[in-house]
């Protein structure tokens, strides 16, 4: 679910981070309003953000390039014990071929 952020600098409209274990970290960011410190001058961006994982050939890069505000109030299903199992297992699985 979105929260309230605030960045000192502007940010892109998401960002998409690919994992090795076959999930993504998913950032999708909604520009609110753009705030002046009085003191000093400074400039502060205020953005409703929500981040995520998810499976990359569940939701890939492409289908939140096309429509991230889609996103926005995405909430993944839980990550089940045999899916967490599972991906450790293709892990030392990478790992033992790799040596």
């Amino acid at each position: 679910m979105p929260v309230r952020t605030e960045f000192n600098e502007k940010q892109p409209e998401y960002r998409y981070f690919p994992l090795n274990n076959g999930y993504a970290d998913v950032f999708i960011y909604k520009f609110i309003e753009e705030l002046t410190n009085e003191e000093d001058g400074s400039v502060s961006y205020v953005y409703e953000m929500n981040e995520f994982r998810v499976k990359q050939d569940e939701i890939t890069e492409k289908m939140i390039k096309d429509n991230p505000q889609k996103y926005l109030n995405y909430k993944p299903v839980k990550i089940t014990l045999e899916d967490r199992i599972s991906a450790l297992e293709e892990g030392l699985l990478e790992l033992a071929t790799e040596v």
